[in-house]
């Protein structure tokens, strides 16, 4: 009888285990469907994560590389304002870098100087061109280049104005003038009339000796040169060509020639002195244009333009009062007498208007524009 128990227990116990090995394989059975069920559904939502981020990584490259496209192009815009503000005569901008309608590098913006070696770094680059919309109207265009075919493009409208391009009441050509400037002589750039702006009371072609002037003028003569940016008030800005200018007043029919001395009253109008003048107790008003040296001696007062391609010179003893504006030409300036010259842009307009195309026209820009994205 307990043989018989013990073999029904041993036959309950293996039947358990076998109840129990069953239970267990398909518990394993559903983990496995459940677990590949929650791979299917889980593995899109995977891969979709995995591309939209991978949709963010190249979106942000291409913007930031569109955002420092524009930065360059915008970069090259500002290049060229400040280009033209230094040298702010409208015909350049269409003659190109060498200084000639007609030649292959029209349309390229005349650069005065080159942007610095260390910007735009590669692989970025800026180029900017003119184009003339009308014949007082141009384009500045700006575009910058990158990297993945970037390309953005800013535009500056520029137009001419009625008003001649006067840098400063006294503006000197030359890039490296000899100056000596007394303390009798006030040089003022404050317009006189009220009409326009203040211009520096004097300028250099060349930032550099503008600079060095300013740093090593006298004391006693710094508050006597007065204008735009304080006292003293010197600055570097380009000079039209004031030979060509001398060249073409000898053309005008209008022009009334002068000899090597000019005395008394000159009246109103275009005086033209082909050689070196010397001007002596002299009044007169509207352009004076020397194709040389100009002297002045005595007592001289002149309202309106004074352009000396050569030297200028008044020396101790002498008195000019000049209300206007003196362009010079020469690498010698000496001005040790008394009196003033005082930019006067009413005086300035009027002699310009009473011989039109005579002076080179100041540019303005009136504002500017994106233009449409492209290469992106």
């Amino acid at each position: 009888m307990q043989a018989c128990d013990t073999r029904r227990g041993a036959v309950i116990a293996h039947r358990g285990r076998r109840w129990r090995a069953r239970a267990t394989r398909g518990d394993a059975g559903h983990a496995l469907l459940t677990t590949l069920i929650a791979t299917a559904c889980l593995l899109p939502l995977g891969a979709f994560a995995a591309m939209q981020a991978r949709l963010d990584h190249l979106v942000q490259q291409y913007t930031r590389t569109a955002q420092q496209t524009f930065a360059v192009a915008e970069s090259g815009l500002e290049h060229a304002l400040a280009d033209l503000a230094a040298d702010a005569r409208f015909d350049r901008l269409l003659s190109g870098p060498d200084h000639r309608l007609g030649t292959a590098d029209d349309g390229q913006f005349p650069f005065r100087q080159a942007p610095p070696s260390f910007f735009p770094a590669e692989p970025f680059r800026y180029e900017v061109r003119v184009a003339a919309v009308s014949a007082d109207r141009a384009d500045i265009t700006a575009r910058g280049f990158g990297p993945r075919g970037a390309v953005r493009t800013v535009v500056a409208t520029v137009i001419r104005e009625p008003l001649p391009a006067i840098p400063a009441a006294l503006a000197l050509a030359a890039p490296d003038v000899a100056v000596l400037l007394g303390t009798g002589l006030d040089v003022i750039g404050m317009d006189r009339s009220g009409t326009a702006a203040a211009l520096p009371a004097l300028t250099l072609n060349d930032a550099a000796a503008a600079a060095a002037l300013a740093a090593h003028l006298p004391a006693e003569s710094a508050p006597h040169v007065v204008g735009a940016g304080g006292s003293p008030s010197i600055a570097g800005a380009a000079v039209a060509d004031l030979a060509a200018i001398a060249a073409a007043a000898a053309q005008r029919s209008e022009a009334v020639r002068l000899g090597g001395d000019a005395l008394g009253a000159l009246g109103d109008g275009l005086f033209v002195a082909p050689g070196s003048l010397r001007l002596a107790d002299a009044t007169g008003s509207g352009v004076l244009v020397v194709g040389g040296n100009l002297e002045i001696v005595g007592s001289t007062s002149f309202s309106g333009l004074i352009i000396a391609a050569g030297d200028l010179r008044l020396d101790t003893g002498s008195t000019a009062t000049v209300d206007g504006a003196v362009l010079s030409g020469g690498l010698t300036v000496c001005l040790r007498g008394a009196g003033h010259i005082a930019y006067d842009a009413r005086a300035v307009a009027r002699s310009d208007a009473a011989h039109p195309g005579l002076l080179p026209r100041r540019a303005r820009v009136t504002g500017w524009r994106e233009e449409p994205d492209a290469g992106l």
